[in-house]
């Protein structure tokens, strides 16, 4: 099955099917991509997941909302919090750790963890950044890893190994 006649089987599923409908389209992308894998010998068949098993929820395009963002607490204890819609889940408050522009988040990923704690992932992308690079470039050494000595430097130079027992009865 070619790529185009699998996004149309998925288009045809999301018609029929009112429980396809608020699928995104690159969860069928990755489905197709598992099956593309799997027929090529590079993977497991794909299989359903049991509802126990969903340990993370990917947001790559929409879906999600940050509001309500405000600053809480005084002094030390100064954090910042905000409101996370989800949708089809609803909204969560979260303690945002970092600031980050939030027009450049590119994906929202939320985890669960075993003792039952939620923790949100937020996928930021920065433009590259143009450092300058100098035309003459290094010099170039050989490191010799050894037993006596830690390291050996082809030029020369050598790092002795660290003895923290001789330190410590000093």
């Amino acid at each position: 099955m070619s790529r185009n006649e699998f996004r149309q089987l998925a288009l045809d599923l999301r018609r029929r099917n009112p429980e396809f409908e608020a699928l995104h389209s690159q969860v069928a992308e990755r489905f197709y991509e598992a099956w593309q894998r799997f027929l090529g010998g590079l993977a497991n068949k794909p299989r359903e997941k049991k509802p126990y098993r969903f340990l993370s929820l990917v947001y790559p395009q929409g879906g999600w909302r940050l509001s309500d963002v405000r600053e809480v607490g005084l002094g030390k204890n100064k954090k910042r919090k905000a409101r996370l819609y989800l949708s089809r889940i609803g909204f969560f408050t979260l303690i945002l750790h970092r600031v980050f522009p939030e027009n450049q988040v590119c994906q929202v990923c939320v985890k669960l963890n075993p003792s039952g704690r939620i923790h949100v992932i937020f996928l930021v992308e920065e433009p590259e950044s143009q450092e300058e690079q100098s035309e003459e470039p290094g010099k170039a050494v050989g490191v010799d890893l050894g037993i006596t000595r830690l390291a050996t430097l082809s030029d020369g130079r050598f790092l002795e190994n660290p003895k923290p027992l001789e330190r410590s009865l000093d």
